[in-house]
């Protein structure tokens, strides 16, 4: 069984190694940081998955035909991560941009029924509004899902095929998603490391491998062995980005 790191920035991670034992999905925000990942899947195909979104803290239009380009030509399997972000002043300034490329990916993720990686900071009102939209995705995978768990159980109860990732948050004690990852079924979770982003306040940087100290909080936070956790996230994992049961 291999760990699974359901949301990582291959691109932005200072000499990135592939570990013998981590499945990545690494999000993708240039063509530059695409192809570096794209490199990576067709030397590794079991072990890094390429998506590429248009981020909401740089909603630039002009990423939108090479978007199209990759999910015309199959080369990515999710769109995203895209979505709402207004955790400052100056982001939430440019809600009109956000809600435009955000109305491009999603309708792009409709037509060529491409999972959608959400990332949402201070907006889940916002993600409430599209719910009849979402769930005509195949699923759709909260990126450091910010909600509580009635906001994930109402998600799911208006039809949405939500995931909820999680990551080093858990480790800072935040109580929403300790609780998600606690009382959520644990098929709808999955595990990430945002790397390298969301570091600890003793680390420079998130490392890939830290995906196995957030494995650790979530057997705790369940309650259970380790080895009870990595089937299931892996199972999900290969559900919602290939389809497949048995793909790693």
């Amino acid at each position: 069984m291999n760990y699974i790191d359901a949301h990582i920035h291959i691109g932005d991670c200072i000499d990135f190694k592939l570990l013998p034992d981590v499945v990545h999905c690494s999000s993708c925000h240039t063509e530059q940081e695409f192809l570096l990942v794209e490199s990576l899947v067709k030397e590794f195909p079991q072990k890094v998955v390429a998506c590429f979104g248009i981020h909401p803290q740089n909603p630039d239009i002009r990423l939108f035909p090479l978007l199209e380009k990759l999910a015309q030509e199959q080369r990515i399997v999710a769109v995203g991560e895209a979505g709402f972000d207004f955790f400052t002043p100056e982001l939430a300034a440019t809600w009109d941009k956000q809600r435009e490329v955000w109305q491009l990916q999603l309708e792009l993720a409709q037509r060529h029924q491409l999972p959608l990686v959400i990332h949402c900071r201070r907006a889940m009102d916002k993600i409430f509004l599209y719910c009849k939209d979402l769930k005509k995705l195949p699923a759709v995978v909260f990126h450091a899902f910010p909600g509580s768990r009635q906001e994930a159980e109402n998600l799911l109860r208006r039809g949405v095929e939500g995931y909820f990732s999680f990551g080093k948050e858990l480790l800072r004690g935040r109580k929403n998603s300790i609780r998600c990852v606690q009382e959520l079924p644990l098929e709808r979770l999955l595990a990430e490391t945002d790397a390298p982003y969301q570091p600890l306040r003793n680390q420079e940087a998130t490392l890939p491998q830290d995906i196995k100290l957030v494995y650790q909080e979530f057997a705790m936070l369940r309650g259970v062995h380790e080895d009870e956790i990595k089937n299931p996230l892996e199972k999900n994992f290969q559900r919602i980005f290939t389809g497949k049961k048995n793909n790693f």
